[in-house]
């Protein structure tokens, strides 16, 4: 069954200016882009916190009716940094690239477009202090 987490994870993986800050070496799958949550692992590994994206499911989401299989679903984008002022210029960057968004398709889903529903807001992760900064948007989507 489709995924639509992973296909918004595979999608914030390409732009260029985003993987640049998440990490990773080109052409290998390695960029810190989440889905739900930040894995235990990376807590562990590092004391410190590192620029990093989760995306989540954010309340409920829903088909739009008809014949058409489109559904609307809202997405809590998570950008994390080293410092609010990191966090917030990444949460820049992604914002960036979902607002000029063109439709394509991604791992079983025909992605059509991103919407701002709330955001930024400013915030820090209760276990660890990883300083975040929250968007929600509206991922407009249809399995294929």
């Amino acid at each position: 069954m489709p995924d639509l987490h992973e296909a918004v994870i595979v999608v914030l993986k390409e732009p260029e200016e985003i993987f640049a800050l998440v990490g990773g070496e080109a052409g290998v799958d390695d960029a810190r882009v989440f889905g739900i949550e930040i894995p235990k692992s990376e807590f562990e590994s590092k004391q410190t916190p590192r620029k990093c994206i989760v995306v989540r499911q954010s309340g409920l989401g829903g088909h739009t009716g008809g014949y058409a299989r489109i559904q609307k679903t809202l997405l809590d984008v998570c950008c994390y940094g080293e410092t609010p002022y990191e966090a917030e210029l990444l949460r820049l960057e992604v914002n960036r690239f979902l607002k000029a968004f063109r439709r394509r398709m991604s791992r079983g889903f025909l992605l059509h477009s991103f919407d701002l529903v709330n955001g930024p807001i400013p915030l820090r992760e209760p276990q660890t202090e990883w300083p975040y900064v929250l968007e929600t948007w509206r991922c407009m989507a249809s399995e294929t």
